[in-house]
This record gives structure tokens, sequence and C-alpha cells, in this order.
């Protein structure tokens, strides 16, 4: 971060240790602007420009890490990812990641409700999928987009499949896998689970034992929403007033660094330690 945060309409200007903290007590549970300017002396509008700039500021910076960082992302280590599944009791060693969607909910918008309506939930939200790897990190992410979108098609307007395509494989050449519900279509570099009127024994087992290696990419959307109560408070989730998609990114990467420093339930449960925040935040 440079060594001051200012915003040039305003001239609101704070040392970058002060800009963060600022973020991180505004995503850390939510609160009226007047009681945050009341406990700790930060005056509302100096408070809010601040805490956008920072968070616009660490999204700028470090999105690569939430795209697909081939950098750290190599084939040895997506090979070593596809280990850590198959220890764990996962019928195939093709599988390296793990995708799955998530619904923000937001409050009301006062026009254009329909956009983000979604009728299968029955809120107004907005939408992300995420890719997990058992290290216990997000290492990718598309969104926001609007709450009535299929899985399938926010899948496809993401790009995920040209990533996957290019950089999922193993040292030898072979494909690697994502896993996702059955929301999501079989394709090059996709499986879900089986479906349809007729499933056999072996099929039944192979679903039974992928549900075990993909319950923890559920575990990050609640961890996220544990340590960054803010963006889980729907009331406070008003997206035409607010940045509401930068601050669940910004909260999905300071998530990200918070596994890195304190190895929580998925990273133990796959016994696969993330990397440090030298290895990770780098590039």
């Amino acid at each position: 971060m440079p060594a001051y945060i200012q915003c040039e309409k305003s001239r609101n200007k704070e040392d970058r240790i002060t800009a963060l903290c600022m973020l991180l007590r505004r995503l850390a549970y939510p609160a009226r602007l007047v009681d945050v300017e009341m406990q700790f002396g930060w005056e509302k509008s100096r408070f809010s420009r601040i805490t956008y700039l920072t968070a616009a500021f660490l999204w700028q910076r470090w999105k690569h890490l939430l795209r697909f960082d081939s950098r750290r992302l190599t084939p040895a280590k997506l090979a070593w990812f596809a280990a850590a599944f198959k220890s764990k009791g996962a019928p195939l060693d093709c599988i390296a990641g793990l995708i799955d969607r998530t619904l923000q909910k937001n409050a009301r918008p006062v026009r254009n409700q329909r956009i983000v309506y979604n009728g299968w939930k029955r809120i107004h939200c907005l939408k992300y999928h995420a890719v997990v790897s058992p290290d216990g990190l997000v290492i990718h992410v598309h969104g926001p987009v609007d709450g009535r979108r299929h899985d399938e098609t926010v899948y496809k307007e993401s790009g995920l499949a040209d990533i996957l395509d290019k950089h999922f494989w193993t040292p030898n050449h072979q494909p690697l896998f994502l896993y996702g519900d059955p929301a999501y279509s079989v394709a090059a570099h996709m499986m879900s689970p089986f479906k349809g009127p007729v499933v056999t024994q072996d099929q039944r087992a192979f679903n039974r034992a992928m549900s075990k290696i993909r319950e923890p990419v559920e575990w990050i959307f609640k961890e996220v929403a544990q340590q960054f109560t803010f963006i889980d408070f729907s009331r406070s989730q008003k997206i035409l007033l607010s940045p509401c998609g930068l601050f669940y990114l910004v909260s999905l990467l300071l998530c990200n660094a918070h596994t890195i420093l304190h190895y929580p339930q998925t990273p133990q449960y796959f016994a696969c330690p993330p990397p440090t925040l030298e290895e990770y935040f780098i590039g």
C-alpha cells in the first residue's frame, strides 16, 4: 500500500495503517457511521471515503490473486492439490479444486428490483461463484452478477473455462478437474455428480464420496461471513448506495490472508497447509 490513502476531491488523508484499520472496522461488524464516529473520533464522511479508497486500492492491486494466479498455481502445485483430495477419500486423483456459488442477500432496491431478485431463494441478492483449493484459499472468483442468473450461466460468462483449458494440467500433461454441484454441467475440466432418473450403485457411491470432499467449499463462505460480518448484514447492503460487490471481493481477499495466518478448518481437514503471506502476496 502507498504511505498515505488520500481522497483528491475532499483532501481527506490517512496513513496506510490507519486506513487499513478503518477498512477492517467497517467490514468487521455492521454499525452506523455515526456510531463509529463516536467510538473512534473518525468523522463519518471521512471514514466512508477512506474505507472505499482503501478497498478499491486493495482490489486493484491484488485482484489477480482472485482471478487465477498462474505464477503460484503451477502444474506441480495443482497436482499436489489433487493428491490432497485423493488422500481424503476422493475416488479420482484428478480433482484439483471445488467450485460453488454463493448468494449475498441485499436490501431490496428502490428500482429495478427484478434484476437482483432470485426466485429460488426469494431474496434480492448478488451472486458470485468461487473456486476453492484444499489449502483453504479462494483461487478464483467471478462476480458480482445479478441474483437471477443460473449457476451455469455465471460459469460461462466468467471465462473460467478458458483459464482451466490453459492451466489445469499436471506436469505430465494430464487434465485436472473442478468438482461442483449438479447445477454445473460436465465439461472439459469440470465434473459434477451423476444425476438422472437411473443412477447405478457405483454412481451413488461416487456421489457420496465426493459429497464429503465438496462440503468444505461451503465452509469458506461461512468463514468470510463470520470474519467480516458487515457483508452478511443484508439491511446494510444497499447496492444503489454502497459498493457491495467491492466490499465482498475485498473480504474474500482478506479472508485468504486470515486463512494463511490462522490455519482454520479447511486446510486442517485436507492436511494441506496454505502458503506464507510472502508467497501469496507477490507479483
